[in-house]
């Protein structure tokens, strides 16, 4: 009867030890995820933020510089991302989009990396390069 009970234990303590384990990898596999999301959203401001730079210098060199026509809503992040013309450049591992409508004082930039992606708005004064505004959507 000795030798059931010991094996009876040493089944359930090899049962209880699988469950930590299992539970174990589990949080570390949430917070491996957790880390790379918030890197790669980093970098796709970072990338945004370059894109910003590489739009004011062609707006430095041609104040009537754009890329696409005018579009009849404002700030709309999926027309910005999906359908609008823009100057794409990659950039490492990640991708930025130039955007700046005609007529319209504003510049946008979308930063994408990995699942990450991150929309950056410029305002400027009209005829001049003089930031009024600089936001995330």
């Amino acid at each position: 009867m000795k030798k059931g009970a010991a094996l009876l234990i040493a089944i359930l303590l090899t049962g209880l030890f699988l469950m930590l384990a299992v539970f174990s990898s589990r949080i570390v596999y949430n917070a491996y995820n957790s880390v790379n999301a918030a890197w790669q959203r980093e970098q796709a401001y970072w990338l945004a933020e370059a894109g910003l730079e590489k739009g004011k210098q062609e707006l430095g060199r041609n104040l009537n510089w754009y890329t696409d026509l005018p579009y009849y809503l404002v700030d709309n992040v999926a027309w910005l991302v999906r359908f609008s013309v823009g100057e794409e450049t990659d950039l490492g591992e990640g991708a930025f989009k130039i955007v700046k409508e005609k007529g319209r004082d504003c510049l946008y930039a979308i930063g994408s990396r990995g699942k990450a992606l991150v929309v950056l708005k410029l305002t400027f004064a009209a005829g001049s390069l003089r930031i009024i505004e600089w936001r995330e959507l």
